[in-house]
């Protein structure tokens, strides 16, 4: 479970958060802690200190345990140092792109907090969201949707104040609100009656009028404001002159702040001069600081410092960060916030760059903090250390890489790309602006935020100049493909017709074989495979072996077409050189098309080995996107044996799967399938339902075969109009399903269309003409090979015109099909279909 605690600075949420974390840690529950900070410089900040925690905390003996139940307990090795200290963990070398190594440490580290929460409840806090990395959010997600049983409550506290509609954290937000994974609790200010209390509370006598009158005029509520001007007027001796009657003119002329910064700074001028530098140093370094590196950028002894410290805490300023001797943290980011913005711009620079040069003479060798220091350099960029922020910000990118977190690589890129700013203009600082954005662009493009990808790659483009042809067929390429995946088929075709000739002129037949590829894309998402299918082959045969993009049309296109053999053939080919390649999508590409391929072939026992094994590699190396794609065409082997309750399991998994990701074709084709699963299930109702939704899916994704979803949908609305009895409208949809399935050679579709309309017709008293379409039916699934569609037209022949040869030709086809099927499931499900049950009945 999720609780949302969202309010303005100060309103509560953290007390609130840990009055409940207390109590639940009183009745035996385990309570972990993380905070995320304005400037987190390390992924994943809140859930690293949380596991830390844990890790240190839990003996060795359990912890040891528990992570031989977790697959990838290597990333979490990586993840949280303390970890490797305790427990010595083997490496796991394993071949992923980013998007599933991700998966994999996600996947980890819900095994790890559900295997903690085993033996007690688990509350996970997690302290200002609303600062939390786009990592972060994800990770929070994926642990909501996560499939581990877990007595787990987690625990967020957000400012409202700081969210927008763009904001990464109410995207997530909307998605969780959507799903009703979680239940949010707005705080709001005290009322007039409560701040008394409040105050009768802190003085432990009853709250003067005047004063309750002035709390509630200043800070609106807010119990954080409330405490510090109750703190503020206590301490400067106001509160004793109210109470005396001499105080009313002191408390007007009090000019107490709207805001509580200046409460808060109001409430640092009692601090000492020594204090007030020390700390204001500290927050330079940051929300939480460490004892040796205040002492050499404050340039102060150890026994000043110590002194400070103690005021400070005596002051509750800072508080010491539990079980890290030596580490400090403000005790409200205000603080720290009020103290940083009374340092001047200039003040800051020089701070900065002292901080960034202590953090590099402290490190031990190879442990410098790369984040850091890209961050406090950067800050000092301007002042000549450019170059430093550049070459850290860098190392920063390419560590958070090889740590999955590709959105902070994006944003040290960034950071990196700010730093240019100060160095002077010439052809090597436009040659690495260009090469930042093409890396930026690439870290988006591995976890699928093609937007961003996009947009970089254009500036990318924007930077080359007219000699770099090889770089621009390179960004072209890279363009072509964030266009595909958004579904924006005109920039595709535009990117790969620019790339195609510059190629050719380089002589790279690689990145010629690629361009050609997306052309091929596009024209199977117009709507002709036939073409598709020869652009297809002339990136196989000019780039040499198998192209996964050319593969990929190549294949689909072949089954589209009904030429079932060749894509038989072709996508066993892939599937053994894909086997020995280093590329898991090439792989899951081969195995879902030769699942498909073998699913038409009525080779079920073989399909159904092909999908087991693109979902176990899919989720074993988090080809994320290709599993939900591979999820949605596994349905069509339940739905061809009739194992509709299967295929429903399959299509809402592969629609949510999507649905998190983004990813739309998935979603629009299981939508697709639930349509017919239902229709043909006699569940009219349930189809109807979802209709509309579906019809909206599919228009939002017609840029991407939308010609396929067009006439599928024609179809399942012909089946859902029939189911529900509405023969007419079943006509007239079925219709539209020949018509389009014919135009684009989809014959399978044809076949289909035809057998809806014989039935409907036959319902409309047109049996003449029902009879003329069963046969057209019959005849088309005959030459496709399709076992399972020719069963069901021979049955619905046999119904409306049958005789001896059909019946016979039924039970041999029935009989083929039994002969090769030895899984025991799906040969019982095969036998429990209507149209298998009809056959077996009428020639038994």
């Amino acid at each position: 479970q999720l609780i949302l605690l969202a309010g303005e600075p100060g309103i509560g949420k953290t007390r609130l958060a840990l009055e409940f974390a207390r109590a639940t840690a009183g009745v035996e529950g385990i309570v972990l802690l993380g905070r995320c900070d304005q400037e987190a410089l390390v992924p994943y900040q809140p859930v690293v200190e949380a596991l830390e925690w844990y890790v240190r905390t839990c003996p060795v003996p359990v912890l040891r345990v528990q992570l031989e139940e977790i697959e990838a307990a290597s990333e979490l090795a990586d993840l949280i140092p303390a970890l490797a200290r305790r427990i010595s963990i083997p490496i796991e070398t394993i071949e992923s792109n980013a998007e599933g190594r991700r998966y994999r440490l996600f996947e980890a580290v819900a095994s790890l907090l559900s295997i903690a929460a085993r033996s007690r409840p688990l509350v996970l806090v997690l302290e200002d969201v609303h600062w939390a990395d786009r990592p972060t959010l994800l990770l929070l997600r994926h642990l909501l949707r996560s499939s581990h049983e877990a007595a787990l409550l987690i625990i967020a506290t957000y400012r409202e104040t700081e969210l927008d509609r763009t904001h990464p954290l109410a995207e997530v937000l909307s998605d969780l609100r959507r799903e009703g994974a979680s239940t949010r609790v707005a705080l709001r200010g005290l009322g007039p009656n409560e701040v008394g209390q409040f105050i009768t509370a802190s003085l432990g006598r009853e709250a003067p009028a005047a004063l309750t009158r002035l709390v509630v005029e200043s800070t609106e509520g807010n119990p954080f404001f409330v405490s510090e001007v109750l703190r503020h007027v206590g301490e400067a001796g106001i509160l004793e002159r109210l109470e005396s009657g001499k105080g009313k003119t002191a408390i007007d002329d009090l000019g107490l702040p709207e805001g509580v910064r200046e409460t808060i700074g109001r409430r640092l001028n009692r601090l000492s001069e020594m204090c007030n530098r020390i700390f204001g140093v500290a927050a330079v370094v940051g929300r939480e600081f460490d004892f040796s590196v205040l002492q050499a950028v404050a340039d102060v002894s150890e026994d000043q410092l110590l002194d400070a410290i103690d005021e400070a805490l005596a002051a509750h300023i800072i508080n010491e960060v539990p079980a890290a001797p030596g580490h400090y943290m403000f005790t409200h980011a205000l603080i720290r916030e009020t103290l940083y913005g009374e340092i001047t711009g200039a003040r800051r620079l020089r701070m900065h760059r002292r901080v960034a040069e202590t953090l590099e003479r402290l490190a031990a060798p190879g442990q410098k903090p790369l984040a850091d220091l890209a961050y406090h350099y950067g800050q000092a960029a301007s002042a000549g250390n450019a170059e430093k922020a550049i070459g850290y910000a860098m190392q920063a990118g390419e560590h958070a890489s090889s740590r999955f977190a590709l959105e902070e690589a994006a944003r040290f890129y960034e950071m990196a790309l700010h730093a240019l700013d100060f160095l002077p203009e010439d052809k090597a600082l436009r040659s690495r602006r260009l090469d930042l954005r093409f890396r930026r662009g690439r870290a988006f493009a591995d976890v699928g935020q093609w937007a961003a990808a996009k947009a970089e790659m254009a500036a990318a483009l924007d930077l080359l100049e007219p000699d770099e042809q090889e770089r621009r067929c390179e960004v072209l390429v890279e363009l072509a493909k964030s266009a595909f995946w958004m579904l924006d088929v005109p920039s595709v075709r535009r990117c790969a017709a620019e790339a195609l000739p510059i190629a050719e002129t380089l002589g790279r037949d690689d990145l010629w074989g690629d361009a050609i590829a997306w052309v091929a894309a596009t024209i199977g998402s117009d709507g002709d495979p036939l073409s598709a299918v020869e652009t297809s082959r002339q990136a196989i045969d000019r780039a040499g072996g198998v192209r996964s993009m050319a593969l990929s049309q190549l294949t689909i296109s072949s089954y589209w077409i009904g030429e079932t053999q060749e894509a038989v053939d072709l996508s066993s080919q892939a599937v053994a050189n894909a086997r020995a390649s280093q590329d898991p999508a090439f792989r899951m590409f081969a195995l879902e098309h030769l699942g498909l391929s073998l699913t038409a072939a009525g080779r079920y026992d073989e399909a159904k080995s092909a999908f087991d094994e693109t979902r176990e590699f899919g989720r074993r190396y988090g080809v994320l996107p290709l599993l939900a794609r591979g999820i949605a065409m596994s349905t069509g082997l339940c739905t061809a044996i009739g194992d509709y309750s299967g295929a429903e399991t399959l299509a809402l998994e592969a629609r949510d799967l999507a649905r998190q990701l983004g990813f739309m074709p998935p979603f629009v084709s299981a939508g697709i399938d639930l349509l017919l699963i239902y229709s043909r299930s006699h569940e009219p109702g349930r189809a109807e339902l979802l209709l509309d939704d579906v019809a909206r899916a599919v228009v939002n994704a017609s840029g991407w075969h939308g010609w396929l979803w067009r006439l599928r949908l024609w179809q399942a609305r012909a089946e859902v109009a029939f189911a529900a009895g509405d023969w007419r409208k079943a006509l007239e949809a079925a219709e539209h399903s020949i018509e389009e399935s014919h135009a684009r050679h989809r014959i399978k579709y044809e076949a289909l269309g035809l057998g809806t309309r014989a039935r409907a017709r036959s319902k409309l008293d047109q049996m003449g003409l029902a009879i003329d379409d069963a046969a057209a039916a019959v005849a088309i699934a005959r030459k496709l090979g399709d076992p399972a569609l020719l069963i069901d037209m021979l049955a619905l022949q046999l119904v409306l015109d049958g005789n001896d040869a059909l019946a016979s030709e039924a039970r041999q086809t029935v009989d083929k099909v039994l002969g090769k099927l030895t899984d025991q499931h799906l040969r019982q499900r095969f036998l429990e279909s209507e149209s298998v049950r009809f056959v077996l009945k009428g020639t038994s």
